[in-house]
């Protein structure tokens, strides 16, 4: 069968809307959560997949069932099409199985290869993927096909599931997530400042667990660092902030992360998790990004995959993770770690029952900066909260990037201002003590101790 370009051209500007409506579905649900994330976040616990074939969805599709499941508050993780409900009811005439009135399924993808050749006259033949093997300038798109399911809490009579095996407590949660990390190979490191991950010396970089509001909020920044750290081990292109796109592009992959691990394990978003960042992300790849935002829910599920696979006490499947062999050397190596900078292991696992936060630590003025930095458009004050708390800059930086460049020009303005009065003042105070160096010098000096 062939088809001519026009006709296949309508064919994927038919998938690219499909791939629209599924991302605006993303982002939507992700907002929703952030915004109202100060009233809880749902625990859904298991990954979501469908009770007639019995498996699991994945990649991006995970990521849109799981977020679906908690903006709409589903304890259910079983999701099937009107055809499989169909089935089922056929199977059980008795129960009166119906989809609940006003209930509306969800989009999920189905990907396809397709293979096809250009002939001289345009017309552009499909053929199978066998075929394809022979041909040597056959071209091949991925095409993405949409179908609906509807969650289990949105039928009527859906027979009950089997209850699932009981949740780790809090101490077995923060253990087996300690192990994680520690069995992957990346090095974390204890110390003053924000959550943060090295690119340069491959660590993710911490507070201690005490300044922490719960371990709870500990590991869900740990595991949002952590999820930076497999960039280059994931292939994915790693962030050195060349762009404000390619670090809302990590951003974006990093919050889907977070809201699925944090899902699985009951845990809060990090204290610095914000709706005005995701809507950032979502507006930078606005119209006709689909496709990034699509690989970008992807990557971040097969991270999640990774995690879920080292739960279940397999092998995971990525690459990069260690054998099974070096783990219990690389969690040694951990705890030696931790030892230096003063942290222990029955710390970081001990219960999840909320941690009063030390009086006046940099991690509660973090917080504080953060609420302060992103409710005010007064240039004055942002830059008060940053020199109260020099290592907010980091932040300040993803939180409102243009804001902190427009107050480094101010701080410009300031500090010349500033050097040209209190020289001013030096030359004729009584009694000024000679600096051999010459002023240019001196100006030099003093700029460079400005920017230390």
């Amino acid at each position: 069968m062939s088809q001519t370009p026009q006709q296949k051209k309508s064919r994927f500007q038919l998938s690219r809307e499909v791939q629209e409506e599924f991302v605006n579905g993303i982002a939507q649900s992700m907002l929703s959560l952030a915004e109202n994330a100060e009233q809880g976040q749902p625990s859904v616990g298991e990954a979501p997949f469908c009770p007639v074939t019995g498996k699991e969805y994945s990649g991006a599709n995970m990521v849109r069932l799981t977020l679906t499941a908690m903006e709409k508050g589903y304890d259910d993780n079983r999701w099937l099409t009107f055809k499989q409900l169909q089935a089922i009811r056929d199977e059980h005439p008795d129960l009166n199985i119906r989809i609940k009135k006003g209930e509306h399924g969800v989009t999920v993808l189905r990907p396809e290869d397709v293979f096809f050749t250009v002939e001289q006259d345009g017309k552009w033949n499909f053929v199978s993927e066998e075929q394809a093997k022979s041909i040597p300038d056959v071209q091949r798109h991925t095409l993405l096909y949409p179908f609906t399911v509807f969650n289990a809490a949105q039928i009527e009579n859906f027979p009950a599931r089997e209850k699932p095996a009981p949740a780790m407590n809090e101490a077995e949660r923060n253990e087996l997530l300690e192990r994680f990390v520690a069995s992957s190979g990346v090095a974390v490191e204890h110390g003053k400042g924000v959550p943060r991950f090295d690119n340069k010396a491959d660590t993710v970089r911490l507070p201690h667990p005490e300044h922490f509001h719960s371990s709870g909020a500990y590991y869900a920044a740990k595991l949002r660092e952590f999820f930076k750290a497999t960039a280059s081990r994931e292939a994915r292109q790693p962030v050195k902030a060349q762009t404000l796109k390619s670090c809302a592009f990590e951003e974006m992959r990093t919050e889907m992360f977070s809201m699925l691990a944090g899902t699985k394990f009951g845990l809060p978003m990090p204290e610095h998790s914000a709706a005005s960042r995701l809507k950032l992300w979502n507006q930078t790849f606005s119209g006709g990004d689909a496709r990034t935002v699509f690989r970008a829910a992807s990557e971040a599920a097969r991270v999640l995959t990774t995690l879920r696979q080292f739960e279940a006490g397999e092998q995971p499947a990525a690459r990069w993770f260690p054998k099974r062999e070096a783990w219990p050397e690389l969690v040694e190596m951990q705890k030696q770690r931790d030892a230096v900078t003063g942290v222990s292991f029955r710390e970081k696992v001990g219960s999840d029952a909320p941690r009063p936060a030390p009086g006046n630590t940099a991690s509660r003025s973090l917080s504080e900066s953060v609420r302060a930095f992103e409710e005010t458009d007064d240039l004055t004050v942002k830059a008060r909260l940053i020199l109260q708390n020099p290592d907010f800059l980091n932040m300040a930086l993803r939180l409102d990037p243009s804001a902190t460049r427009e107050l480094a020009a101010l701080c410009d303005q300031v500090s010349q201002t500033l050097h040209m009065e209190l020289d001013a003042r030096l030359q004729s105070a009584p009694g000024a003590v000679e600096n051999p160096l010459p002023l240019n010098e001196q100006k030099a000096a003093s700029a460079r101790r400005m920017r230390m």
